[in-house]
C-alpha cells in the first residue's frame, strides 16, 4: 500500500517538473541561489586624465609626464621669476591651463610643466631646437615668426599707449596730445616714435630720447607730459611705479600668439590645433578673463571678456 501511494504523488511531481522545464527552460527546476552579499563601498577611482588621439604630440607629452615651456623670467606682470623658482604672471598661468588640458584638472600643472627662461633673443631658437615644447613670451602673430614656428591663435591683444602721471587729467587718449601743448616722450627712432608722429600726423610734440629709462625719468621730473611706448612695457613700468598710470586706448595693434615648433614629418602632429582648442575653452568658461583680470586689470585698468578685446 505504501508504494501505491508514493507512486501516487511521485507521478504528478513527474509532471510538474516537466511542465515547468518546457515552459522557463531547464534552469527553472534548479533552486534559486542565495543572495550574494553587496560588496563593501570601495574608494572611488582617482582622476582619469583626458584621451588624447595617440599620434599627437599632445599624447606624447601626457605620455612623458611633462611639458617644456618658455617665459620670460623679468617681464612682471606677464611673466616673473619669483620665490623658490616658481613663475608667476599672465603668461605662466595660460601655460598651467594647457597643461590642465593634458593631464586634466585635477592634476597640479606645475607638476607637469618644466620653465625654460627665454628672452626676446632666444624665445624662437627655444623652439627650433626643441628646448622648449611652447613658448609664451610677447611673441607677435607675423609672417617673419611663421616663417620660422608655428603660432596660435591670438591669447592677448596689446599696442601702443600712453604713460602719464596719476595727478594728470589732462591726458586721456591720444588725440589730446595732439595740440602741441602736451610733450610725449619716445625712445629715439624707435618704431614707437615713428607711430606716434604716423598716427597724430605730426601734430603731438615729441621729445626723443635716446633710452626707455631716459624717457621714465623725463616722465617723473616733468620734463616730459606722457611716455609712449608698447603696452607691455608701459605695463612693467607702471608696475614699478605707482605714482604712473597708463590711460587711452591701443593707438596701435600688435596680436601675440603662443609658439609652437613646425610640424615636420609628424612630430606636432595635431599640437597647434590642441593649443588653439585649448584656449578657447579658456576664453568660454572665462577662465582667461580672470586671469587678465588678476594680472593686468590692476595696472591697466582694464577688464577684457577676450584674447582680441
Amino acid at each position: 500500500m505504501i508504494g501505491v501511494r508514493l507512486a501516487r504523488v511521485a507521478v504528478p511531481l513527474v509532471a510538474a517538473v516537466l511542465v515547468a522545464s518546457c515552459i522557463f527552460g531547464p534552469d527553472a527546476t534548479k533552486p534559486s541561489p542565495s543572495p550574494s552579499p553587496s560588496p563593501s563601498p570601495t574608494a572611488s577611482p582617482g582622476p582619469t586624465r583626458p584621451r588624447l588621439e595617440l599620434s599627437t604630440y599632445q599624447y606624447a607629452l601626457q605620455t612623458k609626464g611633462r611639458m617644456r615651456v618658455g617665459v620670460r623670467d623679468n617681464a612682471a606682470p606677464m611673466s616673473a621669476r619669483v620665490s623658490g623658482g616658481k613663475y608667476d604672471g599672465f603668461e605662466p598661468d595660460i601655460a598651467r591651463e594647457i597643461a590642465r588640458a593634458i593631464w586634466g584638472p585635477n592634476e597640479d600643472p606645475d607638476a607637469h610643466i618644466e620653465w625654460v627662461p627665454v628672452d626676446d633673443s632666444t624665445r624662437v631658437s627655444a623652439l627650433t631646437s626643441s628646448q622648449a615644447d611652447i613658448t609664451i613670451a610677447a611673441l607677435t602673430i607675423e609672417d617673419d615668426a611663421r616663417k620660422l614656428i608655428d603660432l596660435t591663435d591670438t591669447y592677448l591683444r596689446t599696442g601702443q599707449r600712453l604713460l602719464v602721471k596719476k595727478s594728470n587729467e589732462q591726458i586721456k587718449e591720444i588725440v589730446d596730445v595732439t595740440s602741441g601743448d602736451q610733450t610725449v616722450c619716445a625712445v629715439k627712432t624707435s618704431q614707437a616714435e615713428l607711430d606716434l608722429r604716423r598716427v597724430t600726423n605730426d601734430r603731438a610734440k615729441v621729445l626723443p630720447l635716446d633710452t626707455l629709462d631716459f624717457c621714465v625719468q623725463a616722465l617723473q621730473s616733468g620734463a616730459a607730459d606722457a611716455f609712449t611706448h608698447d603696452e607691455l612695457v608701459l605695463v612693467g613700468v607702471a608696475a614699478k611705479d605707482p605714482s604712473l598710470k597708463i590711460v587711452g586706448k591701443p593707438f596701435t595693434e600688435k596680436l601675440l600668439g603662443i609658439g609652437i615648433k613646425k610640424n615636420v614629418s609628424a612630430d606636432r602632429q595635431g599640437f597647434r590645433e590642441f593649443v588653439n582648442t585649448a584656449l578657447l575653452t579658456i576664453v568660454a568658461n572665462r577662465t582667461w578673463a580672470k586671469i587678465f583680470e588678476k594680472h593686468l586689470t590692476p595696472i591697466t585698468g582694464d577688464r577684457r571678456q577676450l584674447p582680441t578685446d
